[in-house]
């Protein structure tokens, strides 16, 4: 595909920017303009309320969309992200619901740091486990957590130490009588922010995380040269710490970000979760 035909594809996907916010310019021809366009898009994007208000709104078209309460989709977000945009976890789940890239991907979602898609794209999964599962919301959350085969293979909760805490935490929140209220999670150093990369990591677990990702590598470098991209943000300066600086951390969402979206410019049918 075309460098300009692709930016111009890029440039309509991700829905509940601002209007008129264009990704990538048309005139880019090198990897700094690219990445100047991507970082440009990073600042307008949060300029899109992100308030508890506007998840809520969000949660309640997911959970009417795929006929999931909206208490258990929270439930999930909570557990996962603490309602945290731009989380990305030392595995590499992204986003408010924590989709891994290649899940992210099957279902349909181009930009995992958008909490519309993002949201939709987890009550979906979600929503396919609960099928798949005869409607055992137990059974449901342990594939969200460990994957659908571990379930199957184990008939029941894998026995891994973090699945069976997941289920446990989240459905002790659903058995509360309170309602999860995303104002007082947002801000406050939850369970989950552990389990993140972010302002504050090492290099080395940023630079372990790319591995893991395989973004460093030549055949994943994209068309845009993603690896020399990385290449570069892992080489400007750092302070004597080690640690990874707000720039730097907001360098690596916007061209993770690009990589998702060049990895979804290709057509991506719907999951289908309709009886044969």
């Amino acid at each position: 595909m075309p460098l300009m035909e692709s930016i111009s594809e890029i440039n309509n996907t991700g829905k509940g920017r601002p209007e008129g916010t264009t990704i990538l310019s048309k005139n880019a021809k090198t990897f700094k303009n690219v990445l100047d366009g991507v970082k440009a898009a990073g600042t307008a994007e949060k300029t899109v309320s992100g308030t508890a208000n506007t998840l809520d709104s969000i949660f309640k078209k997911a959970a009417s969309t795929y006929g999931i309460p909206e208490k258990i989709l929270k439930a999930v977000a909570k557990t996962e992200s603490d309602f945290q945009v731009t989380a990305v976890s030392k595995a590499g789940a992204m986003g408010i619901m924590q989709l891994m890239p290649a899940t992210a991907k099957e279902l349909g979602v181009s930009d995992p740091f958008n909490p519309e898609q993002n949201i939709m794209g987890g009550a979906k999964l979600l929503a396919s486990n609960l099928k798949e599962f005869g409607g055992d919301l137990k059974l449901a959350l342990a594939a969200y957590n460990a994957g659908s085969g571990a379930v199957r293979k184990y008939d029941g909760i894998p026995p891994y130490n973090e699945t069976q805490n997941y289920v446990k935490k989240i459905m002790a929140d659903l058995e509360s009588d309170s309602a999860i209220d995303i104002n007082s999670v947002l801000g406050a150093a939850g369970e989950a922010a552990s389990g993140f990369i972010g302002e504050g990591s090492s290099i080395s677990e940023l630079k372990s995380l790319i591995s893991t990702l395989g973004l460093g590598s030549s055949q994943n470098s994209g068309m845009l040269g993603i690896s020399s991209m990385f290449t570069s943000l892992l080489n400007q300066e750092i302070d004597e710490t080690g640690k990874v600086d707000k720039n730097m951390f907001a360098n690596f969402i916007e061209i993770l970000r690009l990589q998702m979206l060049m990895n979804t410019t290709n057509s991506i049918g719907d999951l289908d979760f309709d009886d044969d």
